[in-house]
């Protein structure tokens, strides 16, 4: 058998095939490489979900859940009143969209929000627990002493973004707030229900805005036509 000295041109032929193997040796990491991209795309959406559920932990905290929530009324307040107002130009009740409006009804839902965050964290200190007999009382009292306080606040907050002098306020608090008050007691006995019983406290005042933007929808036409005002009821 002939060795490579003695044929020097198999052994090129032998080196060739030899470098051609390394040179695909050299290739697999390439295409484990697409493999590790696949595997670098999991980690990052596990990071990014990781990342997600810490920001809840930390919105919903006691440290930041003021922010949340006043952030939360703001939000909705707006998505309530752009609701509110495009149904109104598809009804023809107006002409066209206010931006004003809107940027009224976001001040009202910051006033409103930190209003909601301090009750409903007074009310579960003083009443703590979730038998019926507690959250009945709950109930009783966010309908007699926090719906008249919320409904003035809107008003108040309204007319004063609207340069409107006391007698003025008054008077449409006089107009207008009964009907609204007598409005809540269809919707917010149940609704509150739900949420003293079933709901937890950091979640409170998502779900109140949740329920407020349907109501507000559904009772927008109603409310406008009453008033000729752009009013919007809150939770």
């Amino acid at each position: 058998m002939q060795t490579l000295r003695s044929c020097p041109a198999r052994g090129l032929i032998l080196s060739s095939a030899l470098r051609g193997q390394r040179s695909l040796r050299t290739s697999w990491p390439r295409r484990s490489g697409t493999a590790g991209g696949g595997t670098t795309s999991t980690i990052g959406g596990l990071g990014a979900l990781q990342k997600l559920r810490e920001w809840h932990a930390n919105a919903f905290s006691s440290r930041f859940l003021l922010f949340t929530n006043v952030g939360i009324s703001l939000t909705l307040s707006c998505v309530g009143d752009i609701l509110e107002q495009h149904l109104e130009i598809y009804c023809n009740e107006i002409e066209r969209f206010e931006a004003t409006r809107t940027a009224h009804m976001a001040i009202s839902g910051v006033t409103v929000g930190v209003i909601c965050h301090y009750w409903y964290k007074m009310l579960d200190k003083r009443l703590p627990g979730r038998s019926m007999r507690v959250v009945a009382k709950k109930i009783v009292l966010d309908q007699l002493i926090c719906s008249p306080i919320y409904i003035t606040v809107f008003f108040v907050t309204l007319g004063l973004l609207e340069r409107k002098d006391r007698h003025e306020v008054w008077e449409e608090i006089k107009e207008k707030a009964w009907k609204l008050y007598a409005a809540e007691w269809t919707v917010w006995p149940v609704a509150q229900f739900v949420n003293f019983y079933w709901i937890p406290a950091h979640y409170r005042i998502f779900y109140d805005n949740i329920i407020s933007l349907g109501y507000d929808v559904l009772t927008s036409k109603v409310k406008h036509k009453q008033s000729h005002s752009h009013l919007k009821k809150i939770p």
